[in-house]
This record gives structure tokens, sequence and C-alpha cells, in this order.
């Protein structure tokens, strides 16, 4: 066997001891990183859907009450229900009415629609007593846009203490007891 001083012994068999070796090496290296690289992975697919769990919900509509009961609420639909506020009217015999008004804000610089209202009623114990579906007063609100919407109950349940308005569920069209005004 002759020996090159410059790349070592010039044997076939040595070059793939050599070869070997350094292959096993590299397997070595790489195991140790492997594990690190999931790790790094992990933690930037969580900051991702903590970052844009607005888009995510946008997809799977399900993911809002995982982050709602995270802690992380989410406004997937840009709207906000405020300034709720519920009166209740006397007739002279004896039945009321439940009258509920608020506002709807859209908070996008774009056109967005408007789903109906879930409107709630609950009992000192907060149990729901009662609930209805209304219509919103449009179907979609323009850029930066505010409307105020209106719901009536005739004759509504005694003990009522807390009147609870959101949107309902998307795909729920409900029963609406409420036309637009």
């Amino acid at each position: 066997m002759t020996v090159d001083h410059v790349f070592g012994p010039s044997s076939d068999q040595s070059f793939y001891q050599r070869r070997g070796r350094a292959s096993r090496r590299i397997w070595r290296i790489g195991g140790a990183w492997a594990p690190a690289l999931v790790v790094v992975g992990l933690l930037a697919a969580a900051t991702a859907a903590v970052a844009d769990r607005a888009a995510i919900v946008s997809i799977a509509p399900a993911a809002e009450a995982v982050y709602g009961g995270l802690g992380m609420p989410v406004k997937s639909r840009d709207l906000t229900i405020a300034d709720v506020q519920a009166t209740v009217t006397r007739q002279t015999d004896g039945q009321g009415e439940l009258l509920v008004t608020g506002e709807i804000a859209n908070l996008r610089d774009a056109e967005t629609p408007v789903l109906g209202l879930r409107v709630a009623l609950r009992g000192e114990d907060g149990r729901e007593l009662y609930m209805w579906t209304a219509r919103p007063p449009k179907s979609r609100l323009g850029a930066r846009e505010r409307v105020t919407f209106r719901a009536r109950l005739a004759s509504p349940p005694a003990g009522v203490r807390e009147v609870l308005v959101k949107f309902a569920e998307p795909g729920n069209k409900g029963t609406f007891t409420e036309s637009p005004s």
C-alpha cells in the first residue's frame, strides 16, 4: 500500500472505513439536533396559533370556544355589541313587553356580514329562563359602520335579572321572533 502524504493511504478499504465513520458521525450530530428542531418548530407553531387566532377561527369556527376557554377571546367577526339596555313595559291587561336595544359596530375597514342576534334572559341563579334569536337591522355593515338594534319579547318570564345579547352561531338560523325594524 502506498501512502500519499496529502490524502493519506490510497487503499480502497480505508476510504470506505473513513466514509463509514464520517456518516456515523453526521448521524449522531443530526440526532442531537433533531429534538431541538422539533421544539423550535412547535414553539413557532404555538406562537403563530396565538398571534393569528382570528385567521384560525375564520377557517375553523369551533376553535373560538377553545381560545375562549384559554382566556384568549377572539372577535372572529370583527363586530361588537355595545350599549345594551333592557326595558320592561306593562300593559293595562297585566301583560308586559321586554324591549332590548343596543348598538352593533363593525371594527373592520371593510364591509362585514352580520349574523342574527341571540338574546338570552337569565334569572338570579344564572340559569337561562328564555332565549330567542332576532334578526339584525342590516345584513351587512360598511367599514366602521354602527347601527342600532331592537328586539322585543311579549310577556317575558318572571324573575329575569340579566339580559345577554351575542351573535348567533354561524349556520344556526334559529327561530326569529323579531322582524327587523
